[in-house]
Parts: structure tokens; C-alpha cells; sequence
């Protein structure tokens, strides 16, 4: 199936199943565990707006699908998909490793594809995150599902 966007939710880091981390301040108090790993509320949203104006849109829980399994291939999942666009969400902060490692992989798999970054934190550092050559697109604000419609 062709989509017309794609939104992932990437791991806080994405290689967090090679290598090993010293527990955190952070990593103490929020345990990793898929109640934790749950995409932002705004992906939901855009995806049901872009679907009322005949979209096809999906979303994918990458951080939860590498947590549930170890043998999840995330490159694998990724070549298959067919998309007009990609949407990466960094929302939270402690995502950034996981979404910006998360769009090098993608843009590697389909560099002709856009990948739009948005999310709180997106929001704040959009400047830092348009130099990234990877990275086609970054939707400030609260709510961009309007953006999104006519992007």
C-alpha cells in the first residue's frame, strides 16, 4: 500500500539494544517499558485530519517495536514502506538521539522522500535541526495539522 505520510515515533536512543547505558536521573524515575514509549497525542491528531481529507496516513511505533523485540529490523520494516512523506516526531527532548539517528536511516532508505520533523521540542531547536542534510522539514507550533494538509 502507497501512503501519503508515513509518522514515526522513534526510541529515545536508537541503538539502545547494542549498546548498553548507565542509568540516569531520567532512566531511574521512567522506566522503560512500552507505557513509557507511547507517541505523542499530536500524531493521532494529524493523522485523523489528514484521514477526514482522503489521506492515507500511518503510524509507526518504531521505539515500541525495537522494545517488544529484539528481532525487529527497523531498516527492514522501513525500506518496505512506500510513502509520499515521512513525519519523525520529536516531541520530548530525551527523543533526540533516537529521532534525529531515526531520519539518517530513513533518508538513507529514501532519499528522495521528505522527512518532516515536529514536536514540542522540534518546535524549540527547530535552527539546530534544519542544518541536518536529512531532515527536508520542521512544522513549528502547537498544532500543525493545517500544515500538514497543505504541505
Amino acid at each position: 500500500m502507497k501512503y501519503d505520510l508515513v509518522l514515526l515515533h522513534p526510541p529515545s536512543v536508537y541503538d539502545f539494544r547494542k549498546n548498553s547505558l548507565l542509568a540516569g536521573p531520567i532512566s531511574d524515575v521512567v522506566p522503560s517499558s512500552p507505557v513509557f514509549e507511547m507517541y505523542p497525542i499530536g500524531l493521532t491528531s494529524i493523522a485523523d485530519y489528514l484521514e477526514q481529507y482522503g489521506l492515507k496516513v500511518k503510524i509507526i511505533n518504531i521505539a515500541n517495536r525495537m522494545l517488544m523485540s529484539d528481532k525487529f529490523d527497523v531498516e527492514a520494516k522501513l525500506r518496505k514502506i512506500k510513502t509520499k512523506a515521512f513525519g519523525i516526531d520529536l516531541h520530548w527532548l530525551p527523543h533526540a538521539h533516537g529521532s534525529i539517528e531515526l531520519a539518517k536511516i530513513v533518508k538513507t532508505l529514501h532519499p528522495e522522500t521528505p522527512i518532516i520533523f515536529g514536536g514540542l521540542s522540534a518546535t524549540y531547536y527547530h535552527k539546530e535541526l534544519i542544518e541536518y542534510p536529512f531532515i527536508d522539514f520542521v512544522m513549528r507550533g502547537d498544532s500543525t495539522k493545517k500544515l500538514m494538509l497543505y504541505s
